[in-house]
């Protein structure tokens, strides 16, 4: 809500009544016993009084307003001291100016000193609780606007990295698979062509899925047997990539989620023909997560690269899930967990 409520039209012709009823009251309660008020109760002191509290709401309305136009910005004490000085300065000059008036031209005589610092001292701590109100309000409002800001920004921020995510091509992985079909094509013609295909497939991938914000786990797991079986030729066949998900067309993942994180698992492990690399990708309905398991063997040295590339898919699931894209290590195990997007199937309708 952008309105202060003190602007509130139903506040404003509610709170005088109730407040003039109130404060009748507890004037009443000063100088009477309870037993006294319905041999005193006086329909035209009440009207007086509620009268005086839409003179003083009014007034401390307006005089905030001013403020709030003219500086609405500023130190916190200046900005309380100038408000609650304003307020209750106009507002208790109206209401002594107007029960002088009462006293003078309804009643037929002065009011005396002592009632009205009576009233003076009721209306000073109504106006108190006023500005108690006004402040409660208005530094609440701050705080969600500065909380709706941020919220925004950090929107802003996944967005771009998802934006930044979708339209990178991973340069190392180019690079490394030109220099190993260097190597091959001298040898064995027929393996570098499959090398070639593999390779043009995992970029055709990401190309055609650039402007696409999900994709099926069908299509990924698609793409990924294709990256393992690039990286095959320089690992000799020591990463191994196994999926026990029977329902790959109903889960859907940030196009090449798995192939980041293959290559940032690949990247950032020690592989052997005596110690392979065996990935395996499970489905846990409980939890809602995707999974993908491996032994842990981490190389000394951090792949840079592959790690900024996975930090920036994890943050891309904001974007999509209220879930958390976790990586969870437990003993020499690693489980990278993908929050589950499901996108409901079309119901066939028959006639």
């Amino acid at each position: 809500m952008n309105r202060l409520f003190i602007h509130n039209v139903f506040f404003r012709i509610c709170s005088g009544a109730i407040f003039g009823v109130l404060v009748y009251l507890l004037i009443l309660l000063i100088n009477n016993t309870v037993e006294d008020i319905d041999e005193i109760f006086s329909h035209q002191e009440l009207y007086a009084c509620i009268a005086l509290c839409y003179v003083s709401f009014e007034s401390m309305r307006a005089v905030l307003k001013w403020l709030d136009r003219v500086s609405p910005q500023g130190n916190f004490q200046k900005r309380l001291i100038i408000r609650v000085l304003g307020t209750l300065g106009v507002s208790l000059s109206l209401v002594a100016l107007s029960i002088s008036a009462y006293y003078r031209w309804v009643i037929g005589f002065s009011i005396g000193s002592g009632e009205l610092t009576l009233f003076l001292v009721v209306f000073g701590a109504l106006g108190l609780l006023y500005n108690i109100l006004y402040f409660s309000h208005y530094y609440l409002q701050q705080e969600n606007r500065s909380l709706m800001d941020e919220e925004a920004r950090l929107r802003e921020k996944v967005e771009a990295d998802f934006s930044s995510f979708k339209s990178e091509i991973n340069p190392d992985l180019l690079y490394e698979s030109l220099e190993n079909l260097i190597l091959t094509i001298h040898h064995n013609a027929d393996e570098a062509e499959e090398q070639i295909d593999s390779l043009a497939g995992i970029y055709r991938y990401s190309l055609v899925n650039r402007q696409q914000e999900l994709v099926s786990l069908e299509d990924e797991l698609a793409a990924a047997g294709t990256l393992i079986h690039l990286l095959n030729f320089k690992h000799t066949h020591g990463i191994c990539f196994t999926s026990d998900v029977r329902q790959t067309n109903e889960v859907y993942l940030i196009p090449g989620s798995l192939l980041v994180t293959i290559d940032s698992i690949v990247r950032n492990t020690l592989i052997s023909t005596k110690s392979p690399l065996r990935m395996k990708l499970s489905l846990e309905e409980d939890d809602d997560y995707l999974v993908l398991q491996h032994v842990l063997n981490d190389r000394l040295v951090q792949h840079t690269e592959s790690m900024n590339a996975f930090a920036r898919l994890q943050r891309s699931y904001l974007f999509f899930s209220e879930k958390p894209f976790v990586q969870v290590k437990a003993g020499h195990e690693n489980f990278i967990k993908f929050p589950l997007v499901r996108i409901p199937q079309p119901v066939n309708e028959t006639s």
